[in-house]
Order: structure tokens, then C-alpha cells, then sequence
């Protein structure tokens, strides 16, 4: 396989309905420790968050290189300009770096089973995978609402060391 670098784009083994869904490499990152993540920007999904709408990129989720391994099936293009705002990637990756983030450990269409599941007001306990990175907080709970989905597209929180939600806004934020 291919070694991950920045600007690839792939398909991956998706979930039933977002077969289309591609995957954008911003960067390949290491830890002090030595965990080695690869950061992505996940596109034509569909996330519906507590607030309302349809999500359908997730501007950056970090996950483990051997997940990631075990979830491209293709290889489709290289050297692609990355996005203009990159604020939640770099903010992570300082702190990955020095140890005080990680990234997720599942196959990709899994760990979007579990973001969904949040999304549909029935969190994980802090203690399911989808959360086994540090500095895990809850700020506030998810809504209530009863709202009409409306498209999202590409609405970051910027600059906040987000992941993954950093398509949503302030209802859950992990750091």
C-alpha cells in the first residue's frame, strides 16, 4: 500500500448509502509516543447533529494509521490543494504531538456509525471507543429539537482542537 500523504484522495469501505463518500489526506502525524495518526477530511456523508441539518463533510477526524489502512480501498488521486482552513488540524496536531490528543482506532465506517449515534441524541458512555482519546468533555447536552434537516456543508468550528466534530456546532466538543 501506498504510504498516506497529504493531498490523496480515497475511496474507502463506506456505509450503506454514502458509497460516493471519499476521503481527503491533510496530514500524517506522530505522537511523542510514537501512535501514528493520518488526518482526513471525510466528504458526501450524511451526519445529523443534535442541532439540526445534514453534515456532509467532516472537516477533520484523526484516525489511527493501521485503521485507516484497514479502511481505503483505493487510491484515486495525489497532490490535490488542501482546504484554506486548517485551523482544527493544526490545533490537534500540536497537541497530538505532545501527547494531548489521539485519534480514533476503529475502521473509518465505524467510527462514523458511532459519530452518527451521538449525533442522534444517543451518546456513548465516555467509555466506548469512539472517545479514547484525552481531554474527553461534554460542555453541554445534546438537543432536543424537532427540526426540518437542512444541508450544512463545510461549517467548521476553526481553530478549536475538535475532533470529530469539528463540522458541528457547540453542542459537543471534544479536546
Amino acid at each position: 500500500m501506498k504510504a498516506f500523504a497529504p493531498g490523496q484522495r480515497w475511496t474507502y469501505r463506506t456505509r450503506p448509502g454514502e458509497e460516493t463518500s471519499t476521503l481527503l489526506v491533510l496530514g500524517r502525524d506522530q505522537s511523542a509516543a510514537g501512535q501514528v495518526a493520518v488526518s482526513i477530511r471525510i466528504e458526501d456523508i450524511t451526519l445529523r447533529p443534535p442541532i439540526g441539518g445534514v453534515v456532509t463533510d467532516l472537516m477533520h477526524a484523526p484516525i489511527e494509521e493501521t485503521a485507516l489502512e484497514q479502511s481505503v480501498t483505493e487510491l484515486l488521486q495525489e497532490g490535490l490543494p488542501l482546504p484554506g482552513d486548517l485551523g482544527s488540524y493544526e490545533d490537534w496536531r500540536l497537541a497530538f504531538e505532545k501527547g494531548d490528543a489521539g485519534a480514533f482506532d476503529l475502521p473509518l465506517a465505524d467510527t462514523l456509525d458511532l459519530i452518527d449515534r451521538a449525533a442522534e441524541h444517543q451518546p456513548p458512555s465516555l467509555e466506548h471507543p469512539l472517545f479514547r482519546k484525552a481531554n474527553v468533555r461534554i460542555i453541554a447536552s445534546f438537543g432536543d429539537e424537532e427540526e426540518e434537516p437542512q444541508p450544512v456543508r463545510g461549517q467548521g468550528r476553526g481553530g478549536r482542537p475538535e475532533a470529530p466534530f469539528s463540522a458541528w456546532r457547540p453542542h459537543t466538543v471534544l479536546n
